[in-house]
């Protein structure tokens, strides 16, 4: 690893010594080209970059194009401290400053043209196409983005419909894997105060994970996604704009290639995979449906010179239907099934003042409701379920497993010797036979179903206050307060159960219980709980100095909060406390050599108190979310870029991320995971690109970006490949995580960088163009996830990061 964060730095270095021999130059210093003003929205207000006194990173659609960056995960590669790992559109996974924002409420916040998105998770993945920019916003954003950010939020805005004039655009895109591509929009100025404008996507893929099962390669996605924004503007004063957004996908499943179980004679995370579904799990093939439609209302009145109004209305109707093989192996023994169904309402108002003077602010509320149905089904057959939990049963009858062999051939039961095995399982139930004395079959069809709801209201009302203190030096303040009602229930059914035990009332024949994962005190029977949470106050303060007319500095404390979450087990549900970041920060924004060179750059320290985790339990069958204990996170990060020439911009981001618990909580409890990293938290991770363009004359232009990026070792799990158990002394013993052979389970990924080419022709009229792009160039092998639902059970499964792909594509602009 050494060696590579040398030759790192090393390029760095000569990146940044070749643009100050350039600015040494006197020729380049009298070109006329800059680099532009960016305008970004993330104060509630349009301000120029520079203004803001806080780490934003801002991504438009030419930058997102040229990166081909068409999805958040690839996008977020050239954020530094963002990581982003989307195993599936249904379950991504976004990780800033190390901090991972998993199931319930995020702590990155996600939002869609200032509207939050982030609850449900499986609704924050979007198409991106046509878009203005997107912001990532650095730090606890409570006042600007709500009580998610936590640490931080991204903000997906779209081009609104222009009053300007008429406009279009179509792209057409295929490559390796059968992939196809197609992204247009059209915008009609009807007259003087009213647009429309029409865009979609079309985006398919094969999947590029070979599986010999019954079900399709894995990986592969279909998306269909339209878009209607409507701007209405009939006076100076008041401009209305409605986004109307639709998007189906369907893919072809989530690769969870075995740790554990061989395929084709082998184990190989970059190989094929044997996933199979059965009739169970609802759908024909592995994979997930999804279907979001919402529509947003953003309208804004200025009241006076110094006054305005707005109201941000949404509504969203979310469903998702999702069945994987959590095993990763051709036979029926981890097999699940997940459909949801959300409906999402969020009202805010808000006042802006700017009087052209010292003091500039803004107030509001905002009600957000959600009301979600969730079914979890699981299905297995038997015996090879029972080979599963083989050591646990004889374990219970203080037996090894072979000792539990030889009892079952001293019973007479036929196959004996198969006892634990998955090649050939025993086809007849051991417990049946050591404790009834009975030769009980298993039965191949077992399912279970979990039925659950979750509801949650939320008020918020916030404040935010900047006064000039000076031409130099700006404070800002401000203050939300929080209060949530929660509520949630689950019910649990046993569906199939073995048929020969069925006199006993229905009972499996593994356990001889009714169920396998469901809790007991769920089957047939409805937990429920409701909650009314304390109001709580997050707050934000910011000083900004203004060194000169192109450099600002500023200094940040604030106060993030994941807010308290209902959490069950068995009937039981538990009101798990909230989870607070208190943050320092400072940071510096400047422009040099004429608006030649841009960077971004700030050092930050937080602390976590009651850092909550989501894990599976296996015994009830359901994700649970626990407190964990405190964490310390501390970190630099760095945005910048130059024109080297008019010809050549040069793009660098560098995060250094340290994020790990604590040794100890509050009460001086040693913590379970202590001195554990943050999954999905390298330490170091940087991106360089360069936009080259090569100049035609009245035969257009050549445009070369080359871009590479690289991330230092990191884990996939917060118990960074351990199991842990109590030594008695208030302490815990960690032990490697086994597979059931005993191999160790290696769950983490090596250091690895990737490069990508985008090589384009722009034709001199602007009107038209073509590409050829390489992603992944030298075909890089890493994963992107270790463990996953098999984990659980001790199966681990691998999820491999994408391979070398080829594509090629033309535009037309109309």
């Amino acid at each position: 690893m050494k060696r590579h964060l040398r030759s790192a730095t090393a390029l760095a270095a000569l990146t940044f010594t070749s643009q100050f021999v350039a600015f040494a130059d006197p020729d380049a210093a009298e070109s006329d080209r800059r680099l532009e003003t960016v305008t970004v929205t993330t104060q509630k207000q349009e301000q120029s970059l520079i203004d803001v006194p806080i780490n934003v990173s801002v991504t438009d659609q030419d930058l997102i194009d040229k990166l081909a960056a068409d999805d958040l995960e690839d996008l977020g590669n050239f954020v530094p401290g963002l990581q982003v790992q989307a195993q599936s559109l249904n379950a991504p996974s976004y990780s800033l400053r190390g901090v991972v924002s998993d199931s319930g409420t995020p702590r990155v916040a996600m939002f869609q043209n200032g509207v939050a998105i982030g609850n449900p998770s499986f609704a924050t993945n979007l198409a991106i196409y046509d878009m203005e920019r997107v912001e990532v916003v650095k730090g606890p954003q409570a006042t600007l983005f709500g009580q998610g950010a936590l640490v931080g939020g991204i903000n997906f805005i779209q081009n609104r419909a222009s009053l300007s004039g008429n406009s279009g655009s179509l792209m057409l895109e295929g490559g390796d894997y059968n992939s196809r591509r197609a992204e247009g929009h059209y915008n009609w100025a009807i007259n003087d105060t009213l647009a429309l404008r029409v865009s979609g996507q079309i985006k398919n893929m094969d999947g590029y994970v070979p599986n010999t099962a019954n079900s399709p390669d894995l990986m592969g996605q279909d998306t269909t996604a339209f878009r209607t924004a409507l701007r209405w503007a009939p006076t100076d004063k008041l401009t209305a704009d409605v986004f109307v957004n639709y998007q189906e996908d369907d893919s072809t499943g989530t690769q969870f290639t075995s740790g554990f179980f061989e395929v084709n004679g082998k184990v190989d995370p970059y190989g094929a995979t044997a996933m199979n579904i059965n009739d169970d799990q609802v759908r024909s093939k592995l994979g997930n449906d999804r279907d979001l439609f919402y529509i947003t209302s953003n309208i804004e009145y200025d009241i006076n010179d110094a006054w305005s109004l707005t109201s941000l209305t949404d509504y969203r109707n979310l469903i998702s239907k999702e069945a994987w093989d959590s095993d990763g192996a051709a036979f029926n023994l981890l097999q699940f099934y997940q459909a949801r169904k959300a409906n999402t309402f969020s009202q805010e108002l808000r006042l802006n003042y700017d009087a052209g003077g010292k003091l500039t602010a803004f107030f509001g509320g905002n009600y957000f409701t959600i009301d979600s149905k969730a079914e979890l089904r699981f299905s297995t057959d038997e015996a090879y379920a029972q080979s599963l939990f083989a050591p646990t049963l004889a374990g219970a009858a203080g037996l090894t497993v072979a000792q539990a062999q030889a009892y079952l051939a001293l019973a007479g039961v036929p196959g004996a010797e198969n006892f634990g095995s998955f090649d050939t399982p025993l086809q007849y139930s051991a417990l049946a036979a050591l404790l009834m004395g009975q030769l009980v079959p298993l039965y191949g069809e077992h399912l279970e179903q979990s039925l659950s709801t979750e509801d949650r209201d939320s008020y918020d009302l916030f404040g935010d206050v900047t006064y000039a203190v000076s031409d130099k030096l700006k404070l800002t303040a401000g203050l939300r307060y929080t209060k949530e009602d929660l509520s949630a229930s689950t019910i649990g059914h046993a569906l199939k159960t073995n048929p020969y035990l069925a006199g006993l009332g229905g009972l499996n024949g593994v356990t001889l219980a009714p169920t396998l994962l469901l809790s007991a005190d769920t089957l047939d029977q409805l937990a429920s709980a409701s909650e009314g949470t304390d109001g709580a106050f997050t707050w934000r303060f910011n000083a900004a100095y203004r060194v000169s007319d192109n450099v600002n500095t500023w200094v940040a404390y604030g106060r993030g909060r994941r807010p308290e979450v209902l959490s069950a087990s068995g009937a039981d549900y538990s009101l798990i406390d909230a989870e607070t970041l208190d943050n320092v920060e400072a940071g510096v924004f400047g422009r040099f050599f004429d608006d030649r060179l841009q960077m971004t750059s700030s050092v930050y320290y937080g602390q976590y108190k009651d850092f909550q985790t989501t894990r599976f339990d296996p015994i009830n069958g359901v994700f649970i979310t626990e407190n964990s204990g405190n964490a310390t996170q501390y970190g630099l990060e760095f945005d910048g870029q130059a024109l080297v020439s008019d010809n050549v911009r040069l793009l660098a981001t560098y995060a250094f991320t340290h994020s790990e618990y604590d040794d100890k909580d509050d009460n001086g409890n040693p913590l379970q995971f202590a001195g554990n990293k943050f999954r999905l938290s390298p330490t170091h991770s940087f991106s360089l690109a360069a936009d080259i363009t090569v100049p035609m004359g009245e035969h257009g232009d050549i445009s070369i970006v080359p871009s590479y990026i690289w991330k230092s070792k990191h884990f996939f799990e917060d118990d960074n490949g351990f199991d842990y158990a109590a030594d008695g002394n208030g302490g815990f013993v960690r032990t490697p995580e086994m597979y059931p052979d005993g191999t160790v389970v290696q769950e983490y990924q090596k250091a690895y960088g990737v490069a990508n080419l985008r090589v384009g022709y722009d034709a001199a009229s602007e009107r038209w163009g073509a590409y050829v792009l390489g992603e992944n160039l030298f075909d890089e092998e890493y994963l992107i996830d270790v463990g996953n639902t098999g984990g659980a059970f001790g199966l681990h499964t691998i999820i491999r990061g994408k391979p070398q792909m080829v594509k090629a594509g033309v535009y037309v602009k109309f």
